[in-house]
Order: C-alpha cells, then structure tokens, then sequence
C-alpha cells in the first residue's frame, strides 16, 4: 500500500473512531432530553413526539413507516405518549375509519422548550468557533450525509419490509 493510500485509511478509521463517540454521545443526549420532556420517557417516544410536534398529526402507519418501526412498537410508544398525557388520538378527517396522532400543546411547548436549551448548550460549546467554520463544519456533514444516503436506501431493500429488525434494535420490539 502506498503512502496516499496508507493516509486515506487512517483517515477512514479517524472518522469511524470520532463518528463512534458522536453516536455514543447522541444516544445519551437524546435519552437526557427525552427526560427533560417527561421523566420516563423513552428515547423512541422522544423522536415520535418530536415528529408529532413539528411536522403534525399522522396516522401510526405514518409513523411505523417513517421510523421503520413495526406497528406494534408504535402501539406502545402512542400508548405511553397517551398515558403521559402528550398525545391524543383523533379521528381522521379524511378517513372516519382511521384515526390520527396530534401532539397535545403542552407536549408541543415542552418539546420547544428542551430545543431552544438545545441551541443554547450548542453555542456555548460551540462559541470558539467563528461562523465561517461552523458553516463549513454543516456543509460538511451535509455533504456525509448526501454521500451515504443511498447506502440507506440499499440496506432498506435488503432488508425488506421487515422493520422488526429496527424496532429490537431500539430496544422497543
């Protein structure tokens, strides 16, 4: 292996050490969140909640699809966010069949609240920083993340329509 080659393995590994503690970092954070909405709440409710918040009422198919969950995780998610008093479940207006997920406004204020502390922590942690890096630091990560998409797009079509797999994984199957 020649040196240019040796250096982008190096490099390969860096990013695979420091993409480890950032992973190991937002599982803890998320899970330290979750609890800042509501002791006991799960870090897979956090991120339903968060879609119910921000983007609206859905259908729990909406959301098993979205996550990759199965149906039956969704259930007990939707079930704890009810008993918790976030999320209520209404009928569909388009389909009086079927029934939609709305985030409840205290859910809606409480999750506002946990992300503005969010940006603050992040500018104080980030404050050395000046805005040229910080904008290169996103494009960056943008650009990652563009590289690696289709690899997402490939492992959902090995893996079928099985989203059990994911729901184990996060430790709600």
């Amino acid at each position: 292996m020649d040196a240019e080659k040796a250096e982008r393995v190096d490099a390969l590994r860096g990013l695979e050490h420091e993409i480890g503690i950032l992973l190991r970092r937002i599982r803890r954070v998320i899970g330290e969140r979750a609890e800042l909405v509501e002791p006991g709440l799960s870090s897979s409710a956090y991120f339903i909640l968060g879609t119910l918040a921000e983007q609206g009422p859905r259908r729990a198919s909406e959301l098993a699809e979205l996550f990759q969950l199965d149906k039956g995780a969704v259930s007990r998610v939707v079930h704890q966010l009810m008993e918790l008093g976030l999320v209520v479940r209404q009928p569909d207006p388009l389909d009086g069949r079927a029934s939609i997920l709305i985030a409840t406004d205290g859910a809606r204020r409480r999750m506002v609240e946990v992300s503005e502390l969010r940006r603050r922590q992040l500018q104080e942690r980030l404050d050395a920083w000046d805005d040229g890096e910080l904008e290169q630091f996103v494009a960056q990560l943008a650009r990652y993340n563009e590289a690696l998409a289709d690899l997402d797009t490939e492992a959902a079509a090995r893996r079928g329509a099985d989203a059990a797999d994911t729901s184990r994984a996060l430790g709600i199957g």
